[in-house]
Formats: structure tokens, C-alpha cells, sequence
């Protein structure tokens, strides 16, 4: 037997070139496809174990948020009351004081305890406020620890 004629590879029909118009949807159809797993991907919501650390911590973060704010407040408080400007005899802005020092007093006075005044000012007032940022600080950096969690795996 004698083998099949080759043909030559010019005579090989070509397909006919498509207009670059007739490619655009193709085109966008692949890339809607390519797309799809970015789009079909669970979103990077907190799903298991990451409620139980979310949670509890975005609260004690908002409370110590608050308690930075009374802090402040009462900072502020004392030092106008010093300079004379917030008079003490008025009912309103004594019992606003008091509420803020049953608040921040226990918690200022181990600090005063055991830290001395420096040069006669109280710097326990500032390192409870750098202790209250640092746990902030922590509790933020938790939380975004565990709503980052796995996320590589999960969208690589």
C-alpha cells in the first residue's frame, strides 16, 4: 500500500478570519467566566469562631472607647474648675463631676497609689489613658486578625 498523499500545508483551508467586532462578545463572555470565582467567593464575613472573638472585643472596645471619653471629660473638667472657669456651686456640674469621679476615681487610685506626682502634677491620669489606647490598640488588632483569617486560602 502506498501512503496517503500529504497535502501541502498552503493548501490547507484556513478558518475565515472573524470580524473584531463578532470577537467582543466572546471576549466578554470569557472574561464575565474568569470573573466568576471572584464573584462567587463567600464573602469575608466572620463565619464560626470568629463571632466569638468579634464580638466580645468590638464591645469592649466601643467601652473602652467610652471610658476614654468620661476620662477626658473629666481631665478637662478639673483642670477648668482649677482655672476658675466651671464653678463647683452649680447643681448640674456637681452632680456631672460626681458621676465622673464614682466612675474614674476607682480606677485612678491604685494609679496614684503607686505612681507619685511628678513635680507636683498627676501623671497617673496619662498612663491609664496609654494603658486604655494599648488595650485598644490589641482588641483592634485581634479583631482584624480574625476577620482576616484563612482569607488567603479562601480567595487563592
Amino acid at each position: 500500500r502506498a501512503p496517503p498523499a500529504r497535502t501541502p500545508a498552503a493548501a490547507v483551508a484556513a478558518p475565515p478570519a472573524a470580524a473584531p467586532e463578532a470577537l467582543l462578545p466572546v471576549a466578554a463572555a470569557s472574561a464575565a467566566i474568569g470573573l466568576l470565582p471572584l464573584v462567587a467567593a463567600p464573602a469575608p464575613a466572620v463565619a464560626g469562631w470568629q463571632d466569638f472573638v468579634v464580638g466580645p472585643l468590638g464591645l469592649i472596645n466601643t467601652g473602652l472607647n467610652l471610658y476614654k471619653t468620661a476620662l477626658g471629660i473629666y481631665a478637662l473638667m478639673s483642670w477648668l474648675t482649677a482655672f476658675g472657669i466651671i464653678d463647683m456651686r452649680n447643681d448640674l456640674v456637681q452632680k456631672f463631676q460626681g458621676f465622673l469621679s464614682s466612675v474614674i476615681d476607682p480606677v485612678l487610685s491604685p494609679l496614684r497609689g503607686v505612681i507619685p506626682p511628678l513635680a507636683g502634677f498627676d501623671i497617673s491620669f496619662m498612663v491609664l489613658w496609654f494603658v486604655i489606647d494599648q488595650a485598644q490598640a490589641a482588641a483592634v488588632s485581634i479583631i482584624f486578625g480574625a476577620l482576616t483569617y484563612d482569607t488567603y486560602n479562601t480567595y487563592m
